[in-house]
């Protein structure tokens, strides 16, 4: 009965100080705010990667230029990066491994950068892309899905055909649908004007928007990538993902970039073996198949499971660095809190003084003002978490790079930190309020 007591009149003391209150609590507000989105961001970015990642496929092998070191336990050290060295990876290379016993699939991938454009004239669109030469089984391996047409075939990889499949920002920047950085873009043709954000807006809103807009498309149409025309065939669906997004590339069968472009050596080959069962020896053979075209070793074949690994560890520290921000915030909004409820305690001396003249016991006065402490703090991380959640919505409904997930183990995390950090700096402020002589807080003025 005495501890309802004691929270039945730390409520009404708070209540009784309520403006104060609010603004005490701003630091426990923004505490438990931090470790909400922080835990969002830090979950959100290692989920994102690791589905990247994870989407190869366990079954899968990336051949990338330059040497990754091996620890002591003969792992690959992606953390320690790669040597700097230039790629020697060939396309022959890439044939080679195709040759190796238990491997079903190889994607060699090659790029550069080059001006993309479309129209003549003043009107005409210019910018620059990532150009990538690969093979039919690019969109697979990438994860990336068509808007609109298709994707070009074996046949017309071995032929050489000069047709290309456009990434999503380049497709609509040609078309002058987006704003397109200065950066890229060359000369300073005029670009065509956007319509007004209200009218943006509206489109948005009631999901609908121009036939114009339904009906512009480039595939089938000709574009010069350099000096050499080439037929769009498809547009990549936007896919704005943390670093392996489509959406400025152009995608041309490799046969056809290594005889129209400058390119000669690979930026990367991803291998797939046929199951999870030979993949270690998969592994072994594809780094001699390519080690026999090569002098030295200046290439790196990496398994799945070790880059995996490697994220994780990059994740997990980054976890670690964001727990670090949310204590810090956390100690120093209980410190202010403490100091408030200290100069509370001091503000109300006549009050304890008269309520110890009453029959008020030493633990009664000592359980009113913890209460008011815990009190406190947690109202402001059940404000925080509110506030925290809203933020992760707007975010998830406005950002597409990678989303944020809360879970519920860091909801319960901000609520426990929130009661605990009242537990801890509640203390202090109890102790010198029950210990309080009656006869000297009355007389206090």
């Amino acid at each position: 009965m005495k501890l309802l007591t004691g929270f039945k009149l730390a409520w009404f003391g708070l209540w009784s100080n309520r403006f104060r209150v609010l603004f005490a609590m701003m630091g426990v507000v923004i505490g438990m705010f931090a470790v909400i989105v922080l835990s969002a961001i830090a979950i959100g970015v290692k989920d994102t990667m690791m589905k990247q990642m994870g989407g190869l496929g366990a079954e899968q092998i990336l051949v990338i230029p330059g040497r990754v070191l091996d620890t002591t336990s003969g792992q690959k050290d992606l953390l320690s990066g790669l040597t700097s060295v230039p790629s020697t990876l060939t396309y022959e290379d890439a044939k080679a491994v195709e040759e190796v016993e238990n491997v079903r699939s190889v994607t060699p991938q090659l790029e550069t950068v080059s001006f993309v454009q479309w129209g003549e004239g003043e009107g005409a669109q210019r910018l620059q892309a990532a150009v990538v030469g690969s093979t039919d089984q690019y969109a697979r391996v990438q994860h990336a899905e068509l808007a609109e047409g298709r994707f070009f075939t074996k046949e017309e990889q071995e032929k050489m055909a000069k047709v290309i499949v456009l990434g999503s920002n380049i497709h609509d920047g040609l078309l002058g649908k987006k704003q397109v950085p200065e950066e890229s873009r060359d000369g300073g043709s005029p670009e065509a004007e956007s319509k007004p954000w209200w009218q943006r807006l509206l489109g948005t809103v009631t999901g609908q928007a121009s036939a114009e807009e339904k009906a512009e498309s480039l595939v089938g149409k000709d574009v010069l990538i350099g000096e050499t025309s080439y037929r769009v065939i498809g547009v990549l669906a936007p896919n704005a993902t943390l670093g392996s997004s489509t959406d400025n590339n152009v995608v041309m069968p490799i046969e056809t970039a290594l005889a129209q472009t400058d390119m000669k050596n690979l930026t990367k080959m991803v291998v797939e073996a046929e199951s999870t069962a030979v993949i270690d020896q998969v592994d072994v053979d594809v780094f001699s198949a390519i080690k026999e075209n090569h002098q030295e070793i200046d290439f790196s074949v990496v398994k799945q499971d070790q880059m995996l690994e490697a994220l994780d560890r990059v994740t997990s520290i980054l976890q670690v660095m964001l727990a670090g921000i949310t204590l810090t915030a956390l100690v120093i909004s209980g410190t202010g809190i403490m100091n408030v409820m200290v100069m509370s305690v001091r503000e109300r001396t006549r009050e304890i003084g008269i309520r110890k003249a009453l029959g008020a016991t030493t633990f009664e006065v000592m359980v009113q003002f913890f209460f008011e402490t815990v009190l406190l703090c947690l109202l402001g991380g059940v404000i925080g978490l509110g506030l925290g959640y809203a933020f992760v919505e707007v975010w998830n409904a406005n950002v597409s790079i990678f989303s944020l997930v809360l879970p519920m183990w860091a909801v319960k995390l901000a609520l426990y930190s929130s009661v605990v950090v009242g537990t801890l700096f509640g203390i202090y402020p109890a102790l010198k309020a029950a210990r309080m002589n009656p006869s000297k807080a009355l007389r206090f003025e």
